[in-house]
């Protein structure tokens, strides 16, 4: 038996078709810190942001990420240290603390550190896809990213035209492969918005979560979507679990 639909009415269905749109879930990794998952929704698969300010749980944000990686996507992790922050002890440590075996963990964890702004140059221009290709990684980590372009050797010109050409490496790799993609600065002053390396970083990430110290409290940031919250210390001796990476 011939099907009845006339050549039209199918050309007319598949115009429809046209307007459908398949909604997945994003592809997020956890932060492991409570009040920041609630503020941001994690860190997602294709965007690159920067936690900057003077806290002291952004040294530890790149262990939990790690972990939370492997513990979530089984995945690897690329993680560049470009400050003598990355610290395989304390990755393990979480692992131990989130019930992971600590040596899978860590297998998962492609780890490579540069000490000068061309080591790190390199690693991102020349080294970072081809591994990329071969570990095929859910999330990209850059520890420090500022501070060796900050080098008082390197004139500001040059620092930020390598900069400049590092930045916009890092985003099309980031949307090429979607990568979770979070880069880290951990300094006594936040990074200038307005002016010189600050500026280059902050218009470049899609996002940039300012996290702030002060007595009895941390404050966060969301300056692009110019969102709030705050993390209130427990009361002496209390410990938190999202100090030990455990908060989904």
């Amino acid at each position: 038996m011939k099907n009845s639909r006339s050549e039209q009415d199918i050309e007319g269905s598949h115009a429809n078709m046209s307007f459908v749109h398949v909604l997945r879930p994003d592809i997020i990794v956890s932060s492991g810190i409570a009040e920041l998952d609630s503020l941001c929704g994690g860190f997602k698969a294709g965007e690159m942001t920067l936690v900057d300010g003077n806290s002291s749980l952004i040294s530890d944000l790149p262990n939990q990420l790690c972990v939370n990686t492997y513990r979530t996507f089984r995945s690897d992790t690329i993680y560049i240290d470009g400050g003598m922050c990355a610290d395989p002890y304390r990755i393990a440590r979480y692992a131990r603390m989130a019930k992971l075996d600590q040596r899978e963990v860590l297998q998962n964890v492609v780890m490579s550190r540069a000490f000068t702004v061309y080591q790190l140059s390199t690693l991102l221009q020349e080294l970072l896809e081809p591994m990329i290709l071969k570990r095929s990684p859910r999330t990209l980590l850059i520890g420090m990213l500022p501070a060796l372009y900050l080098d008082p050797e390197i004139p500001a010109q040059e620092a930020q035209a390598v900069l400049s050409s590092d930045l916009q490496k890092i985003q099309n790799l980031t949307s090429r492969y979607q990568l979770i993609t979070v880069c880290t600065n951990l300094d006594l002053m936040p990074l200038s918005p307005s002016r010189g390396l600050g500026k280059q970083l902050y218009d470049s990430v899609s996002e940039i979560v300012r996290m702030k110290q002060f007595e009895q409290y941390t404050s966060l940031e969301l300056v692009k979507n110019q969102k709030n919250a705050t993390i209130v210390r427990g009361a002496k001796g209390q410990l938190r679990l999202e100090a030990f990476g455990m908060v989904n």
